[in-house]
């Protein structure tokens, strides 16, 4: 029997919600027959990744590393940190040298200004202290090797209270007249960068230069000799750069010479006279403990050379101001008796007497400091220094001063 077209409509609906024939409940039949909401859990799980997503490719090419691929990743970055701080300080140390070098030089004081050229001191000097420099009439000047102080004259004049008692000296007329030549000069530097610090020259008294002839060809040559023949002036420059050659001829020299030499100091920068005090006096202790240890030379550990060596700082530390511009001078001269005295020259040629050094082992030792031994306080000074003296032997004794004066 053919069944009718309702009952027929009617099994398939039925047919159709029957929840055995479906593989899974729609959601929209799970909606209709709940009464509750969903969990929070479900919210918030991390959904899977689709297929083809950038998430599922992301874990399925990522790189899967061990620890020791890790351990050489942060050594890598150790040492390319290490390698950047390296190149930082080099830069920091090459801006620091730079700005030191290339430090502007200060503007010219207008003189104009400047009319009493009053110096403020500490105390008052006394008025034979004073001294207004003769300027040299010809003006010439030697080369330094610096632009920061280019030149230094060839003569220099020096006044001395001391007694005439040599026949040079009771020649020259009055005190503050005696001429000094220039033997040789040099800068001084310190640090491994070569920081310039000062530069420095030895002077001679004109008159006494026959003298310092007599000695350094006798250092070599007989007695009677008053030159040196090629082989002799060989010789004696091999001495002179020999340590303790040279350290042997200067310290007779300068301790019985009667010559009087001075040297000329000029800063490149400010500078002040307890630093310049600090560094002769470590020079000229290291070189009485060398005397004493390598020489066996006790003449420099008595209480008297202590005492004098503190006279010497007193030089430094009272009277004068305590500070030395670029540019100004600092004199240290020693009569032929060996004492020092110490002078400073300001930049308009004023020089003012600080204070004086009886004790002649004090002005030695500090002579020496730029003379001669193993080390020197400048180098370029020292080899200069032979050069002017080796000029000095090659003609015959008492000729030079003639040809200077």
């Amino acid at each position: 029997m053919q069944a009718s077209p309702l009952r027929t409509l009617l099994s398939r609906r039925l047919c159709c919600c029957q929840p055995s024939h479906l593989p899974y409940h729609p959601s929209s039949v799970g909606r209709l027959l709940s009464t509750s909401t969903k969990s929070n859990a479900s919210q918030t799980a991390t959904p899977l990744p689709t297929y083809g997503s950038s998430e599922l490719l992301k874990r399925r090419y990522q790189k899967r590393t061990t620890p020791q691929d890790d351990a050489k990743t942060e050594r890598a970055q150790t040492i390319k940190r290490m390698k950047l701080s390296g190149l930082g300080i080099a830069f920091c140390t090459l801006a620091i040298f730079g700005t030191i070098a290339l430090y502007p030089q200060e503007g010219q004081k207008k003189q104009a200004s400047e009319k009493t050229g009053v110096v403020q001191l500490d105390t008052a000097p006394s008025i034979a202290g004073t001294v207004e420099i003769p300027k040299d009439a010809e003006g010439e000047t030697v080369p330094t090797g610096t632009s920061t102080i280019p030149t230094f004259p060839k003569t220099i004049y020096i006044s001395t209270d001391a007694p005439r008692s040599t026949p040079a000296a009771a020649n020259e007329g009055t005190q503050k007249d005696v001429e000094y030549h220039l033997v040789g000069l040099g800068v001084r530097t310190v640090s491994f960068i070569s920081i310039q610090v000062y530069v420095v020259g030895l002077y001679i008294a004109v008159s006494d230069i026959a003298g310092l002839q007599e000695r350094l060809v006798h250092a070599v040559a007989d007695p009677v000799a008053t030159t040196l023949v090629p082989g002799e002036k060989g010789q004696l420059r091999e001495f002179l750069l020999d340590p303790d050659h040279g350290e042997e001829i200067w310290n007779d020299i300068v301790k019985d010479g009667q010559l009087r030499t001075a040297f000329r100091i000029v800063p490149t920068r400010n500078t002040d006279f307890m630093h310049l005090r600090d560094g002769f006096t470590r020079g000229i202790t290291a070189r009485s403990s060398h005397f004493a240890k390598d020489k066996q030379d006790l003449s420099f550990q008595d209480e008297t050379f202590g005492s004098s060596l503190n006279d010497f700082k007193q030089a430094f530390g009272g009277g004068a101001r305590k500070a030395l511009k670029k540019g100004e001078t600092l004199l240290l001269s020693r009569d032929a008796q060996g004492r020092m005295t110490v002078w400073e020259e300001d930049l308009k040629g004023v020089r003012f007497k600080m204070g004086e050094v009886a004790d002649e082992r004090v002005g030695r030792l500090l002579w020496l400091n730029y003379l001669a031994g193993k080390t020197v306080a400048s180098e370029p000074a020292r080899q200069s220094v032979i050069d002017g003296v080796m000029e000095f032997v090659e003609r015959p004794v008492g000729t030079v001063a003639t040809q200077v004066l």
